[in-house]
């Protein structure tokens, strides 16, 4: 419990530093798939930020890339908008760069800065949902 506790303080403060306040919610029930989130906090799956961790090996760099609920990363796609190569990162460089689990990793409170990368889709709403620092928040 306790190491829960500290990575969702760790996202609390990183998102007070940016200016902005965020409520953590905590959930009994199963937010694995995009569609579960959705369900959980009754809002649309397009609401719902995936948060998908990936390698880029020539600049050593981690990538995190937000992407709408229903929507995937289309690696050659991005490959050609920007000029990185990237791969999916496994779960002991995911823990170790960004400090959380798989199913966790928030959008501010890493060990390392990532390369940030977001799905236009998830800028037409006012509310969009992401991890928290745990893989039930």
């Amino acid at each position: 419990m306790k190491k829960k506790q500290n990575s969702q303080k760790k996202v609390i403060e990183a998102f007070k530093d940016q200016g902005i306040n965020i409520e953590i919610l905590n959930l009994d029930v199963s937010t694995k798939t995009s569609q579960e989130a959705a369900d959980a906090v009754k809002c649309d799956i397009k609401q719902i930020a995936k948060s998908i961790v990936f390698f880029e090996s020539s600049k050593n760099k981690l990538v995190q890339i937000f992407v709408s609920g229903p929507n995937r990363v289309n690696l050659e796609s991005f490959k050609k908008q920007t000029n990185l190569i990237i791969e999916k990162a496994d779960a002991d460089y995911v823990r170790n760069s960004t400090g959380f689990a798989i199913g966790g990793v928030a959008p501010l409170g890493h060990e390392n800065k990532p390369l940030y990368f977001f799905d236009d889709t998830l800028i037409e709403f006012n509310e969009v949902w992401c991890a928290a620092g745990t893989p039930s928040s």
